[in-house]
């Protein structure tokens, strides 16, 4: 049984029971090494989004297709989180954490010398067991090493690291691509991937596993069902106009329920409902599910706007995208220092307000808005995103007990990318019901001399809708709550 916490203190004045607070240099250099996976990760990422169009030409393929080298990627990471999380409580969480690096950076090399777009797919898949391990650690070895006074900093900067992965991503694989071709934006992770395992073998503790978990008490069944959830969800959403897609969507429902009643008995359960009876935790999940998907429009629909309605080369895409990045370096530590003064409402509901304000403007431009238009609506996007990140990852990890920091940051992790996944299906949804609307096809050529309007249409209606996502992740976002008692057992 896990340590039932002393009612009579709150939450936040208990360390983690494996924690190795340091201090010092030693905090930070562990600080920077921990956190350059999170780094890689999000510049991989930044750069695939500015090489799409280009993708789109040589591969010659729909986007509904194309979007399968993100999604591919974003559904194993959804479906490994909850297992890497545990593997780590079990083993070892310094050790996983390297294994995943070392996987991403293979991963990686393989998509660089992918020959074919279904290779491509695969070898993203192999990537994201990296990114998957990278992503269930980073939060939870930075709570563990950071006094619990300076954590809202702590993950502010996490922020600044995410944005400045993705700040760096789009000028640079623009470049890349460019001069290079976009098989030399996957090779840009070596040389930080090896500083990544060098630096994360020589800083981080060596914390040691937990006394509960084991291998042999994984819930091996409920990771698989969960795998099965989150592949039946994202293949349901890719073929939506299809009779087997709606199929796979409409067993979506009974397959949730089932694994909810499968896992509610389990003494070691993959996933522990009880989280979920915290109603702040389950709210913030939510709200946090939906800011992703709500960023993934701009990230996954704007290369495309700039290169066929701006007529943008790819290098020029890349600096275009940059606003939005370097307005969230600059505004995450801010939220931050809002969350440790004055909790999570007052800066995560001015930053959701932000995203959906740039979500109205996407629907109002006009087909050749000047780029500094373009420029100011992303400078608002980036700055929701500073001031909304923090709040919502604050919220979650504060109203668990401090023995679930590690599933709570695993989770964290899972809504993330499951958002993100889901934001790309349903920007390419939105696209496909526009031009359906407009009495197109669900996928019209791109060939087509009249595509950059046929796009332009899909785009204001994909927009127009993320309102909708927004409004439900503006009015979920929630205090946390006190813990209950017997919530931490």
């Amino acid at each position: 049984m896990m340590r039932r916490l002393p009612q009579t203190q709150p939450i936040s004045d208990h360390p983690p029971t494996r924690a190795q607070v340091l201090s010092g240099r030693a905090l930070w250099l562990s600080f920077a090494a921990a956190t350059t996976g999170t780094f890689m990760v999000n510049l991989d990422s930044s750069v695939v989004n500015v090489a799409l169009p280009v993708m789109q030409h040589q591969f010659s393929l729909s986007i509904e297709t194309l979007q399968w080298v993100i999604t591919a990627y974003l559904l194993v990471i959804t479906a490994l989180l909850p297992v890497t999380g545990r593997l780590a409580d079990a083993l070892g969480r310094r050790a996983i954490f390297l294994a995943g690096i070392a996987t991403f950076v293979a991963g990686s090399l393989f998509s660089a010398m992918a020959p074919t777009f279904l290779m491509l797919v695969l070898a993203r898949g192999f990537q994201a067991v990296g990114g998957a391990t990278i992503m269930a650690n980073v939060m939870a070895i930075i709570a563990l090493v950071f006094p619990v006074d300076k954590r809202g900093q702590a993950l502010g900067l996490i922020g600044s690291v995410v944005a400045a992965g993705t700040l760096a991503g789009p000028p640079l694989g623009g470049i890349l691509t460019a001069w290079l071709g976009w098989r030399s934006i996957f090779w840009i992770n070596l040389p930080i991937g090896i500083w990544g395992l060098w630096g994360s073998w020589r800083y981080l503790p060596k914390f040691p596993p937990d006394a509960q978990p084991s291998l042999k008490s994984l819930d091996w069944v409920g990771a698989i069902w969960f795998m099965l959830l989150t592949s039946l969800l994202q293949f349901g959403l890719a073929n939506w106009h299809r009779v087997w897609g709606v199929a796979l969507l409409l067993l979506e429902v009974p397959a949730v329920f089932g694994f909810i009643r499968f896992e509610i008995p389990r003494p070691h359960p993959l996933i522990p409902m009880r989280l979920f009876r915290i109603r702040s935790f389950s709210n913030n999940l939510l709200s946090g599910m939906s800011y992703w998907a709500l960023m993934m429009f701009p990230s996954f629909l704007l290369p495309f706007y700039l290169r066929y309605e701006l007529g943008l080369g790819v290098s020029l895409i890349g600096l275009s995208l940059v606003p939005q990045a370097l307005s969230m370096v600059i505004v995450s530590p801010l939220g931050g220092r809002w969350v440790d003064h004055s909790g999570v409402l007052a800066p995560g509901r001015i930053g959701f307000g932000l995203l959906m304000l740039a979500d109205a403007l996407f629907v109002v431009i006009g087909r050749h808005t000047p780029l500094w238009v373009i420029w100011l609506i992303l400078v608002a996007v980036g700055a929701g995103a500073g001031l909304y990140s923090t709040p919502n990852n604050s919220a979650v990890l504060s109203s668990v007990g401090p023995s679930d920091t590690g599933l709570a940051s695993s989770l964290l992790a899972t809504q993330r990318n499951l958002g993100r996944a889901v934001g790309v299906s349903l920007a390419s949804i939105l696209l496909s019901l526009t031009w359906i609307i407009h009495g197109l096809s669900a996928n019209p050529s791109h060939t087509s001399p009249h595509y950059p309007l046929w796009f332009f249409w899909g785009f204001r209606g994909a927009f127009a809708a993320a309102l909708v996502i927004g409004v439900a992740g503006l009015t979920t976002l929630t205090a946390p709550d006190a813990p209950k008692k017997g919530v931490s057992q």
